[in-house]
């Protein structure tokens, strides 16, 4: 599924092979060092006045980490209610202060990760964005009109909508964040406090993480340590 990108945790760690070899009565043990893929965090991600910022870490270009490099996601969660959400921020925030500790899908159980308009697969960021657009990544979060992602000349690259029901199907149930009459207790990005949804001039509290992602050298996903933002305060206008 979109919103849970995969199963597989932390950094991918290479195995090394002792191959043992009989000779008559002979043993010969030949064994490699154990190696680890990773990739660098965000250089930044933070947010003000209405806008989320992403800048992409030069770090990723390196040659053995740019074959693995894919490019930048970003997760979210809604809540009804500033406590609820500033608890999850915190169990977050806790749980990746410690820089050894790379992203996991299972540690953001609710967590979805942002849609770019007809593409659910690859990365809100990828790798042709950067090497098109620059380093720099907005996020505007209107409160009128359909979120968008724009780059640093203010170039509009994609639109961006809620993966509300956790789907693999094209846009059919993405919604648009600044639609008030959109948000559902049935929806899976929205934890609400039993109001069955949101009053237009009402706002929401929304947390969002960035993470980079990429395929390890054992094919398997790979994510580095994370960025968390505190509660973000947003009022749709429709």
């Amino acid at each position: 599924m979109r919103g849970q990108r995969g199963k597989v945790a932390f950094f991918s760690q290479g195995v090394s092979v002792c191959l043992v070899v009989t000779a008559v009565a002979l043993v010969l043990f030949s064994c490699g060092l154990p190696t680890s893929d990773y990739l660098y965090s965000p250089s930044d991600f933070s947010y003000n006045g209405g806008i989320v910022t992403l800048q992409h870490n030069t770090g990723n270009d390196e040659s053995d980490i740019a074959d693995l490099f894919r490019g930048y996601d970003i997760y979210y969660r809604i809540f009804d209610n500033v406590d609820d959400a500033k608890n999850s921020y915190d169990k977050l925030y806790d749980l990746y202060e410690d820089d050894d500790r790379t992203f996991s899908t299972s540690d953001v159980e609710g967590y979805y990760v942002l849609v770019k308009e007809n593409d659910k697969h690859t990365p809100l960021i990828s790798v042709s964005d950067i090497t098109t657009y620059g380093s720099t990544f907005y996020l505007n979060l209107y409160e009128s009109k359909r979120w968008t992602i724009t780059s640093e000349e203010d170039r509009t690259i994609y639109s961006v909508f809620r993966d509300k029901d956790d789907s693999t199907t094209t846009t059919s149930t993405d919604a648009d964040f600044y639609l008030s009459g959109e948000y559902s207790s049935d929806d899976h990005d929205y934890e609400d406090d039993g109001d069955d949804g949101i009053s237009s001039g009402s706002s929401v509290y929304i947390v969002f993480l960035a993470v980079s992602y990429g395929v390890s050298s054992s094919l398997s996903d790979l994510y580095s340590v994370p960025i968390v933002l505190e509660p973000v305060t947003y009022t749709p206008g429709s």
